[in-house]
């Protein structure tokens, strides 16, 4: 077995200070140089689609300010772009993003449909032809003053003693706080909320926020992705030892498995770099059909031999998945709203589809964070939900189940080996959590019966991380001196 490569360089999300164009500054400097030239032809598109995505999700979906997010949240991981974009908004419709520099020019837009979300209308396709696939939304499940997480009352925060809300408190401050240098990289935390033996104990959000605002999840999508494929597991749909795709059949990549994919050891070609033009980058902003992008990566290692992180393998599931369903969109979206979402009594909670009507199962999952939360109390209750089982508990041993290609990643979730190294000692070894891009967390503690979520948009994630992982590690402590 290969060596696993080290831990931050298969994080999913970028190192601090990172950013998406990292070769702009230099070409913009030396544009006579055809290098430079070069470079910059492929860092503009991914600038100006990460730019609409984050702009129209962040604003028609999650209803954020734009001026905030376009300054704060965007801008910064962009540069220097924002020195040559401009930007056509039209609210609850679609933004375009556009920069030209000399004779080169590029332009993004990321339509808004109701229901669905964003999605980015790349080259060669038109907003037209996206906005005409049919569609018919979910009926969001009723508001009920029922407390978390069985409905949307306040969190009960007299169930913690004076000893553990002091410190929940003492580390929402650390992880709601800024430095007061303005240069300072920003923690931007939005939310952090804490569930312990099946209640909501602690909820905080940042100034402007509510829990009633879906929020970007990133790569936690990933989870999600992995907890849809359970519930078609349970009807014997996805079987974690057959073949992913119809048309792998008759080629090498046929060997390709549920395990191995869901592993993230498909053993397709992928890289999963921010730093500027690669396979993460080109597919999320100008790939059609993400899925069908991935899965025409070749094949260069033994499927489930080598651990690579791949936003790619987690899109290929969901469009494997709508295989499975007999190809529809509507199909896959039903299943996981009415299977997954409603039962667990998510509202206004979409993945956002590619052009192609797929949803990016890798990267565009936008819930509420009290519904990442309840995702994450699933896995805690083994699958079953208000007495009724959602995804099967043999699905669910695999997805805790260290991968024999990396024993830091199980079934699209990361594991206790992926902590950071100084607070392994003092976290459980059954921990798992969901991770994504800009600081994202839902850790799931199954002995402690605890989950704690982490959203933002992190520019230092390193520090994030370890704020969050240290409060884990101090409730962890706080919960087992309260048994002695």
């Amino acid at each position: 077995m290969m060596p696993h490569p080290p831990r931050r360089s298969i994080r999913p999300y970028p190192r601090p200070g990172l950013r998406l164009v990292h070769g702009l500054t230099v070409a913009l400097l030396t544009f006579g140089a055809a290098g430079a030239r070069a470079d910059l032809a492929s860092d503009l598109p991914i600038g100006a689609g990460y730019a609409a995505a984050e702009l129209c999700t962040r604003t028609m979906q999650s209803g954020d300010q734009f001026a905030r997010v376009r300054d704060d949240y965007t801008a910064p991981i962009v540069e220097p772009l924002p020195l040559l974009w401009q930007i056509d908004y039209q609210a609850l419709s679609k933004v375009t993003v556009s920069a030209t520099l000399g004779n080169l020019n590029t332009s993004r837009t990321a339509i808004f449909r109701p229901g669905l979300g964003c999605t980015i209308v790349p080259p060669g396709t038109s907003e037209d032809t996206v906005r005409a696939q049919p569609f018919t939304p979910a009926r969001a499940p009723a508001w009920t003053p029922l407390a978390w997480p069985l409905g949307d009352a306040p969190a009960q925060t007299s169930l913690p003693g004076p000893a553990q809300r002091a410190l929940l408190q003492q580390h929402a401050d650390a992880l709601f706080a800024e430095a007061e240098d303005p240069d300072a990289l920003r923690q931007n935390t939005i939310a952090f909320l804490v569930a312990q033996d099946g209640h909501l104990v602690y909820e905080r959000y940042g100034a402007g926020y509510g829990q009633a605002q879906p929020q970007l999840g990133w790569s936690m999508t990933k989870s999600l992705t992995a907890l849809l494929a359970g519930v078609l597991a349970g009807d014997a749909k996805v079987q974690l030892d057959l073949p992913v795709l119809q048309r792998f059949a008759g080629t090498p990549k046929q060997a390709i498995t549920w395990r191995h994919l869901l592993h993230m050891a498909s053993g397709l070609e992928w890289d999963e770099g921010y730093g500027g033009n690669s396979d993460v980058t080109r597919m999320l902003v100008s790939a059609a059909d993400a899925g069908g992008y991935t899965a025409d990566k070749p094949l260069v290692h033994e499927p489930g031999s080598h651990f690579n992180y791949s936003t790619g393998d987690a899109t290929l599931a969901m469009l494997a998945m709508r295989e499975l369903l007999g190809g529809s969109s509507q199909a896959l979206f039903q299943t996981c709203q009415s299977r997954l979402f409603a039962p667990l009594g998510m509202r206004n909670a979409v993945v956002e589809q590619d052009a192609s009507g797929t949803p990016i199962g890798g990267a565009r999952g936008v819930l509420r964070p009290r519904d990442w939360l309840r995702l994450g109390q699933l896995v805690l209750d083994d699958g079953v939900w208000r007495g009724r089982r959602i995804v099967p508990s043999d699905f669910l041993a695999f997805i805790k189940t260290p991968s024999p290609a990396y024993d830091g990643y199980g079934g699209y979730v990361w594991l206790h080996k992926a902590t950071p190294a100084d607070l392994q000692p003092r976290l459980p070894t059954d921990l798992l959590w969901f991770a994504g891009h800009l600081g994202q967390y839902v850790v799931i503690l199954p002995t402690q019966k605890l989950l704690v979520l982490r959203m933002g948009v992190s520019q230092d994630t390193t520090q994030t991380e370890h704020l969050l992982f240290s409060a884990v590690a101090d409730l962890v402590d706080s919960l087992r001196q309260a048994k002695r």
